[in-house]
């Protein structure tokens, strides 16, 4: 059987998948820009991905939902490879083609490793942090071998990329053509999508920052995440506003993931001729 032959026999299986995966990534931004935004009104404590997902699903009231939120991740995980190799949605073989599809797979990636994580937890295992030595990094690796710094400065090019790219999309509201939305509810489903698009574009630009000016301590296995320019903006001038705002925006963004949940467009047939 071809593959061709396999994404038409299970197209409505791909598309439920799909769709759950959207869920399980829009879970997690809410729950992270919630602890974002209530970190800036209070002593608590900003969220990565990983600690969004300890907090919630990491009780044993939360094994079940833990478990289909593990399966959830891998199918948004293989959704993302599915969309870079195949390419449903057009973006094409040229350059920005090329690019978007190479962001694709690194979001795959992600994902995946979320997804990996949570299986973990739902296992009853945990990771130590320890001395650095058991949380180790591509970057960490990369300093040790000494090519760090040119490694560094990539990964920062390329989250500047991804920033502009968020900010762009939420800006011009690009993400559109992709949805089905009816137009009662684009009036005010599209400016929340909106602002959740910016608001993570910034927290990458922020990254960006971080990265390029080495605040994470690569040498001990860590290299800057979400929750590392959540806290960076926190120490700013009036950081709590901009911590409150960014909160808010990421929770949007969680919504637009609920949103593509619901509306977006996944033409397999188009894939098919791929």
């Amino acid at each position: 059987m071809s593959a061709s032959d396999f994404v038409r026999e299970h197209e409505h299986r791909i598309e439920k998948a799909a769709r759950a995966g959207y869920v399980a990534r829009g879970t997690v931004f809410v729950v992270i820009g919630y602890f974002a935004a209530k970190a800036a009104y209070s002593t608590g404590q900003t969220m990565s991905s990983k600690d969004a997902i300890t907090f919630v699903f990491g009780s044993a009231g939360g094994a079940l939902l833990l478990a289909v939120l593990v399966l959830a991740l891998f199918a948004f995980a293989a959704w993302r490879v599915f969309q870079a190799l195949k390419d449903p949605d057009g973006h094409g073989t040229d350059a920005k083609g090329l690019v978007v599809r190479a962001g694709l797979l690194g979001s795959a990636g992600s994902y995946g490793a979320l997804a990996v994580f949570a299986g973990f937890l739902a296992a009853g295992l945990h990771f130590s942090g320890g001395n650095g030595d058991t949380r180790r990094t591509v970057v960490a690796y990369a300093y040790e071998a000494g090519f760090g710094l040119a490694l560094t400065y990539l990964i920062a090019a390329v989250l500047i990329g991804v920033g502009v790219a968020h900010i762009v999309k939420g800006a011009t509201a690009g993400f559109m053509k992709y949805l089905r939305m009816p137009a009662d509810k684009e009036r005010w489903l599209k400016p929340v999508c909106q602002f959740g698009l910016v608001a993570r574009g910034v927290t990458f630009l922020i990254l960006a920052w971080l990265v390029f000016t080495g605040a994470a301590s690569y040498q001990a296995g860590e290299a800057p995440g979400l929750e590392a320019a959540l806290d960076a903006m926190s120490a700013w001038r009036w950081g709590w506003l901009a911590l409150a705002v960014t909160g808010f925006g990421l929770m949007a963004f969680g919504a637009y993931a609920f949103v593509e949940a619901r509306y977006r467009r996944i033409d397999l047939d188009m894939a098919t001729r791929r």
